[in-house]
């Protein structure tokens, strides 16, 4: 099982069949930068604000955790150890003691006095510079990362009265500095590029910076030169509830489509003109647009919403990497035909209130359960057992 957001991406990338060059050319991030995230090298990635945002959109378009992931980033990018802080020897101090002085009150009251002033303005100081909370900043639209039907983005946001507020866009050269009015309230607009834009707005009040990014992937219309293509969906159902299966996604084009799109990944026609594509995903709402081109220009689109329904625990199994050894036992009887060993390449369904498995060379058993991606169950050559139950 993957540990690293490295081993995260690559292997949920591996697992859809993406190349690197692919990902870098559907998402407009760069491939050394998607190289540079998967293999964990964060020296080689830009700050950590644009990487955060590079991170959502590239978790996002693999159909992975981006909340999780983000956090993951954080812990490994800020989990060195701390130097060690050189020791220092101080020789001690004798001071030089008046003895006619010590006592005398006109000298001791005045230096008390100030000793308690001293310790009262240093106290309130470091409460003051420990508790000091950051400037409101409250983005209201975009209010998510999300779509824009529009290259032109107006962004509206909430903060400090009279402070000063930048606006960057990126990729892009829109950089914005504005304040906001005397309710707090500022607005940016900003012109996106075609593909993933990321939108930085930072607030500066009181010595303290406060800031927002936005994931905003704009898309353009395609003006079509030639006439749209036939296309029919025949799976899923519009508005149909999928429970405790995959779901697939099949139809048929005519013979002028060069070029077939579920959710902006490209998925082969066979020769006849059908194509289907099986997904594992989570319990929810799920959307899948399929979007049929033309070399002329031509295009055609189709969405079909479903509900996702988990009732059982649902382990999908893919031997990846070589063979292994695997026994499956569902609600408490082994399950016929395991207790093998699986070869490079087989896969394997269970379902049940409760699923076991024991996998002699864990880390070929890669696992989906309930649509997350579990990934190996362990290292290569380890022997692991996995419980998984209905959620």
């Amino acid at each position: 099982m993957p540990n690293t957001l490295g081993e995260q991406l690559r292997a949920q990338r591996e697992r859809k069949g993406i190349t690197l060059e692919q990902a870098a050319a559907d998402t407009r991030i760069r491939e050394k930068f998607l190289t540079a995230l998967e293999a964990g090298d964060y020296p080689s990635l830009p700050g950590a604000v644009y990487t955060r945002g590079f991170l959502r959109n590239y978790a996002e378009y693999l159909d992975l955790e981006t909340d999780e992931l983000v956090v993951l980033f954080l812990q490994e990018r800020s989990g060195a150890p701390p130097e060690a802080t050189p020791k220092r020897t101080f020789k001690p101090y004798r001071p030089v003691v008046h003895k006619s002085l010590l006592f005398r009150p006109v000298v001791f009251v005045p230096v008390l006095i100030i000793a308690f002033v001293g310790l009262f303005l240093g106290y309130m100081y470091y409460q003051f510079s420990t508790f000091a909370t950051l400037p409101k900043l409250e983005i209201t639209d975009p209010s998510t990362d999300g779509l824009a039907a529009s290259s032109e983005l107006v962004v509206h946001g909430i903060t400090v009265p009279g402070a000063r507020v930048t606006v960057t866009l990126i990729p892009g050269p829109d950089f914005l500095d504005i304040r906001s009015g005397d309710d707090g309230a500022f607005d940016a607009k900003v012109v996106l590029s075609p593909g993933s834009n990321h939108v930085l707005v930072e607030v500066q009040a009181a010595g303290k910076t406060n800031k927002v990014i936005r994931t905003v992937l704009y898309q353009p219309t395609t003006t079509a030169i030639g006439p749209a293509p036939q296309l029919v969906v025949d799976q899923p159902a519009a508005g149909s509830t999928l429970t405790n299966v995959s779901v697939l996604v099949s139809g048929h084009v005519d013979r002028s489509v060069s070029r077939l799109l579920i959710n902006n990944i490209a998925v082969p026609v066979t020769s006849d003109g059908t194509f289907q594509s099986r997904y594992y995903v989570p319990a929810g709402p799920q959307s899948f647009r399929v979007t049929a081109q033309t070399s002329s220009g031509g295009t055609v689109e189709e969405t079909r919403n479903v509900v996702v329904v988990y009732t059982a625990a649902v382990v999908n199994v893919f031997v990846r990497g070589g063979d292994t050894w695997m026994l499956a036992t569902v609600d408490g009887a082994d399950v016929p035909g395991s207790g093998r060993v699986y070869k490079d390449g087989e896969t394997a369904a269970f379902i049940g209130k409760e699923v076991r498995i024991k996998a002699g060379n864990a880390a070929a058993a890669q696992v989906i359960y309930n649509g997350q991606l579990i990934a190996g169950l362990g290292k290569q050559g380890e022997v692991v057992e996995r419980v998984f139950v209905a959620q």
